[in-house]
């Protein structure tokens, strides 16, 4: 049964959220895929899910809206996760706390490989308005880690948390460049090796690669 037909004791606004996520689903797939501007709308979303035209445009005002509201969704989730339980006060960053971050970041590709390409396909977007969504959800990712950095800092210790959050940042666009590129039989190993070389990085920077013999 394609979303057209309305399932018999479904309410309309059951089958338009039904619709909505359909074209959602459909729609991430599609831009993961092809990037904005090589998305053909007819033939690449509202096809693979039989949804109509006319369907689409009782959601959606164009396919730029529809991406807008997939990064949306994205940026709504981060925001749930980074305000949920937060660390004790004062507590400090074990290597297994920072070993954990790493994998949670990488994990993202296991759980929506399609979001995560998105994300690093259209940062650099021509258009200011899906650029500007994109650079909203990194912010949240950044002002999330840097809460919690604050929050963990010893009192006699003075941490520029906000520094500390863009690098981590920035780190985390490499691996998860590197990760995507992964193919999926060997990402086991490979998110072994790189959660160990990026917590080995984000603890002792380059030093921590170099054995000078003195241990």
């Amino acid at each position: 049964m394609t979303p057209r037909s309305r399932p018999e004791g479904r309410t309309r606004a059951e089958q338009r959220e039904a619709t909505r996520l359909a074209l959602m689903e459909a729609g991430a797939a599609a831009f993961a895929a092809k990037g904005h501007d090589g998305v053909n709308l007819a033939k690449d979303v509202l096809d693979p899910v039989g949804i109509s035209v006319g369907s689409f445009y009782h959601q959606f005002d164009n396919k730029t809206d529809l991406l807008l509201a997939i990064i949306d969704l994205a940026t709504a989730v981060a925001e749930a996760r980074f305000s949920g339980s937060l660390p004790e006060e004062g507590a400090g960053m074990s290597p297994d706390d920072v070993s954990r971050l790493w994998e949670a970041y990488l994990n993202m590709v296991d759980v929506r490989e399609d979001i995560v390409t998105i994300q690093l396909r259209e940062t650099h977007s021509p258009h200011p308005e899906i650029a500007d969504a994109i650079q909203r959800l990194a912010d949240v990712r950044r002002h999330g880690l840097a809460a919690r950095y604050r929050r963990i800092a010893r009192p006699e210790v003075t941490v520029d948390a906000e520094a500390m959050s863009d690098m981590v940042e920035a780190l985390a666009v490499g691996a998860l460049t590197t990760y995507l590129r992964t193919p999926a039989a060997e990402r086991p190993q490979r998110k072994s090796e790189l959660t160990r070389r990026l917590t080995t990085m984000t603890l002792g920077g380059i030093r921590g690669f170099i054995d000078d013999g003195s241990s």
